[in-house]
């Protein structure tokens, strides 16, 4: 296994107080403050409805947060006066259910992580340059996809499916790449595999990788630094070795809310 890299400083990401509420009723983020360090694999931990996915679709703006900021290399990334295709250029985005575009070949899913560079008309019709080429190559090598770059996506396994969108996400040269619940639908073997894949990214290119999982024993093996989250609320920032069984059900089983309440 991958040692972690123990000597990660310069913080890459700064969440500051997030909100996100929906209706005025439904609060899916409660003051979340997270800094996340250049070139590490941190793992967001929580159950179903922690307010993970929301989290992470408000760092590339998919989501407009309620209040609170997020600071990228120390600029403010909130904001309406915010490119929003500038800014998603720099968040790269592994989603659980792969998101290819099936009828298309392994390679052009790939280069669609291109499309950002490109100007409009050469989005609309699919032309990439020989450069775009070269990186979605050098991109499907990095998890060992090359050698399918022109079936169709639709021919492969969810495991191969999932190493072409990660292929796709390193395309687009990111500085973050956001993985949210990657390994949901695959099986054990499958799932480390692809974790390993995004384990490497932070150690062989520097590139930070913000994971969101629901399964410990994969936190515990993969995670450098680990966020436990429960009802849109920071309860646990810590390493694996930190994460005890009293933690777990702070997590997992506790309302935050009354923690507070009661002073812990």
């Amino acid at each position: 296994m991958l040692m972690p890299n123990t000597t990660k400083t310069k913080t890459i990401l700064s969440v500051q107080d997030l909100t996100k509420s929906y209706g005025g009723a439904i609060h899916a983020l409660r003051g979340i403050n997270v800094d996340v360090h250049e070139g590490e694999f941190l793992v967001i931990l929580g159950p179903s409805g922690a307010g993970k996915s929301t989290l992470l679709r408000c760092l590339n703006r998919l989501v407009e947060p309620t209040s609170g900021k997020i600071l990228h290399n120390g600029e403010e990334i909130t904001g309406k006066r915010v490119n929003l295709r500038a800014l998603r250029q720099e968040f790269g985005m592994v989603f659980q259910q792969f998101n290819l575009v099936k009828r298309l070949s392994v390679l052009t899913n790939v280069l669609t992580g291109r499309l950002g560079y490109r100007s409009t008309w050469r989005s609309l019709f699919y032309n990439f340059s020989k450069e775009d080429k070269k990186i979605a190559i050098e991109s499907l090598a990095r998890v060992n996809m090359e050698h399918k770059a022109f079936q169709r996506a639709d021919t492969l396994s969810g495991g191969e499916q999932q190493r072409v969108a990660i292929a796709r996400a390193l395309a687009q040269q990111p500085t973050i790449i956001l993985a949210d619940e990657p390994v949901a639908s695959l099986d054990p073997k499958i799932a480390r595999q692809v974790l390993n894949y995004l384990k490497q990214v932070t150690h062989e290119l520097g590139i930070t990788v913000i994971c969101n999982l629901h399964q410990v024993e994969y936190t515990r093996e993969f995670a450098e630094r680990i966020v436990g989250m429960s009802r849109g609320k920071v309860v646990f920032e810590g390493t694996a070795e930190d994460l005890t069984d009293e933690i777990l059900h702070r997590i997992y089983y506790k309302d935050p809310d009354e923690e507070e309440k009661n002073g812990k």
